[in-house]
Order: structure tokens, then sequence, then C-alpha cells
């Protein structure tokens, strides 16, 4: 049986604290859960002891109100963002030992008060469906910028299982959540791996050469924005560019018609083992693209294709995603008084370490493999994505029986 409470009787909202980028450090006296940080490295939660992505800091000398500070088992929550489907972003914060925090610019805290009634974690999974997202999406204002006061999603209303159905739901959901954490750092282990290997072949070949020698790249900058569609060619976007060096293909948001595709990017066309990178904005963030993928590519973004099956393509995407590469890219890139831009001309001039002797083809046949499961595995992610997005909505509306679900050992944040 369930009980029906609006958002407001069972917690609290207060806005973020703004403090600047150069404001966060490496070390600090606070936690600082940064609105930029949530969309690139957290997805669902943020786990304090275990972070997806390393957590900034800020120092104690900064003006923060008392409504500011984060605590286990809040939620920041995303009521801010330039596109209406970004909207509605939560992340329960797993902070067990208490560590001080503060959540950011552009972030609303909510504060579970009534946990007699709630737990925490399942209000997290229920704001996660596209059924909540539907009841948000009708407070939304701006034209530019869009957002949600959270005085209006405190007059929604939920309806409320008990306690114990609510665990149970919880624990099977997070069940998907752990393993597709388990494969998102096995991946990211696996890109540091490559990046060592890389480090010591760099390490060894007594030439560097322009990368224009190995790869054509191709001019992707569009004088017009393609119109999005729901048919169509993929269209690859700088979001779909994991920190881990992966091309998050399988959450593709855009489509553009076949008609916009011939008319006005046909040539850029991305396709299984070119890479991508980024000259405007986030600067030389690169990916390349995996098996049986085929897409266009979105504004600002370049497509570097080897020149052949001969040259190397893991080769090519661990060059470019290289902390050496990383340098060079800065060395070349302009300051804008907007946003930074690499020159496109400028890419094949991009100086890369090089070794004819056996060693780039040793380097290609014994990383290939690897740079595969790599691409593998982020497919299994997804898969695993899936099913919890498909298995939320039957289970928050009851459709899924959680009676007999044995919970032996909750997780520690439903306590």
């Amino acid at each position: 049986m369930s009980c029906s409470y609006s958002l407001g009787e069972l917690c609290t909202f207060s806005r973020g604290a703004s403090v600047p980028r150069a404001r966060m450090y490496v070390q600090g006296d606070y936690i600082y859960i940064h609105y930029g940080d949530l969309y690139k490295g957290f997805s669902l939660r943020v786990d304090v002891d275990s972070p997806q992505k390393k957590l900034p800091f800020i120092l104690k000398s900064e003006k923060i109100r008392e409504g500011q500070y984060l605590h286990d088992q809040d939620i920041v929550y995303v009521l801010t963002s330039e596109t209406i489907d970004d909207l509605g972003h939560s992340f329960l914060f797993n902070n067990p030992k208490g560590l001080p925090a503060v959540a950011g610019t552009e972030t609303t805290i909510m504060h579970i008060t009534r946990r007699d009634l709630v737990i925490p974690a399942y209000i997290n999974y229920l704001l996660q469906t596209e059924y909540f997202k539907k009841l948000l999406r009708q407070y939304v204002k701006g034209m530019k910028v869009f957002r949600v006061h959270p005085d209006d999603i405190a007059h929604i209303v939920v309806d409320l299982p008990t306690l114990g159905e609510q665990a149970k739901m919880v624990s099977l959901l997070d069940v998907l959540f752990e393993q597709q954490l388990i494969l998102s750092r096995t991946n990211g282990y696996l890109a540091e791996y490559l990046w060592l290997q890389y480090d010591q072949y760099s390490k060894s070949c007594d030439r560097q050469i322009c990368l224009g020698e190995m790869a054509e790249v191709i001019d992707c900058l569009h004088s017009k924005k393609p119109a999005r569609h729901s048919d169509g060619k993929q269209l690859l976007q700088l979001d779909n560019i994991r920190d881990d060096g992966l091309l998050d293909v399988y959450r593709l948001k855009y489509f553009i018609s076949d008609v916009d595709y011939y008319h006005w990017i046909s040539r850029c066309e991305a396709r299984q083992g070119d890479c991508v990178i980024t000259n405007v904005g986030r600067v030389g963030a690169a990916s390349q693209v995996p098996e049986s993928v085929t897409a266009a590519l979105g504004r600002n973004m370049t497509c570097v294709r080897p020149l052949s099956s001969r040259n190397y393509p893991t080769l090519l995407v661990a060059t470019l995603t290289s902390p050496d590469m990383k340098q060079e890219i800065d060395s070349k890139t302009d300051s804008g008084t907007i946003m930074n831009a690499l020159n496109v001309r400028n890419i094949p001039k991009l100086l890369v370490p090089f070794d004819s002797d056996g060693r780039a083809l040793q380097f290609e046949e014994e990383l290939r493999p690897i740079q595969r499961f790599r691409e593998f595995l982020l497919k299994e992610e997804y898969l695993l994505a899936s099913l919890r997005d498909a298995l939320l909505p039957k289970l928050m509306s009851g459709e899924i029986d959680v009676s007999k679900v044995d919970v032996a050992q909750p997780n520690y944040h439903l306590h």
C-alpha cells in the first residue's frame, strides 16, 4: 500500500554556493561539487569514499551559508541547463564519514527531512524516471538558459510504498549500477595501461613526425548548424567523448535527416577506425570511432583518419589521447575571449613520436585487442544502463512485485 506526499513535505531545498574554478584545488578544507564535473564524470550518485572521478576542494575562507553544506544522503539536483533535456539530473551524495562538503553553482540541494517515510536513494531513483521528468518540465522557464524553481518542485506529489519495499527496489537497481561502475572503472584502468604503454613507446622513438604524415585531417567546421531530427544519420557531439578516451556512441541524442547530411556534411563522416578531436571549447578531447559505427560529426569536431590500414589506428588514438599530446595541443591553442580554439590547420602540424623500425607495428598488434575490449565493455555498460532504465518505471509503478525480493545485506546508504 502506498501513500501520497508532496516533495515539499518530504524535503527542503537550498541553492549551492558560487565558487569559480580558479579557487578550486586538489586539496582543501571542503569537498566542492561543481556543476560541470557532474555532467562529465558522475552518474546517479557521488560516492565520497570511492568517487567516479577526483573531487575538487575549496578553502574555508569562502563565504558559505549553512544551507549550502552537503550532508550524507542529500541529493544534488541540477535545475539549470542550456537545454531542457539536460534539466533534472540528480545525484545522491554518499558521504558516510561526514567529510565537510559544499554544493556548487547552479545546483540545488534536496535534503530529505522525513526519513521515516522515504529512503533518500529511492527519491533519487524516482527523480530519474521519465514520468517525473515530464512533471518537472511543465515548470521550466527561460529562453536561452532553462530553469526550474525549487518551489515548483516542492508541489509535485509522489506515491511512496513502504520503507521495506523501497529498500528492495533500491537494492535491485543498485546491483545494476554497481556493475556499471565496475565496467567503467575497468575501462579507466585499461586506458591508463594504454597510455603507459604509449609512454614507453614514445621514449623509445628516435624521431618525430607531423600528424599529417600518418593521418588525414578532415575539417568539419560548419557555418550552419545541422538541424536535429528523429531519423537519419547519427550526429556526434562533444559530450559523446568520455574522459577515458572512449566515444560513447550508444548515447547519441540527436539525428539529422539524410537530406541535411548529404547537403551539408557528407564529407564530415566518421567511421570505424577514425579518430575525432575537438578544436573549440574543450580543445583536444579525442576518441576513436568503434566498430560498426558511422556518424556525422557535429560542429567544432575534426576527423583524423589513418592514411591506410597500415597506419596504426590504435597508435593514433593512443597518441591523440596521451598527456604529451595534450601539452602539444595546448601550445597551439588560442585563448579566445569566449572560449579556447585550435586552428584546424595546426592539427596536421602536431608533432608525434614515431618509430617505423617495427615498434609501431608491435604497439599496434599488442594494444589493438585491448582497445577493442574497451569498446566491448562500453557496450556492456550501456546495456546495463538500458536494463536499469527499463526496470525503473516498472518498479516505481508497482508493476513488478518486489515482495519476494530478499535484501539480506542492504547497501550502507539505505540505513
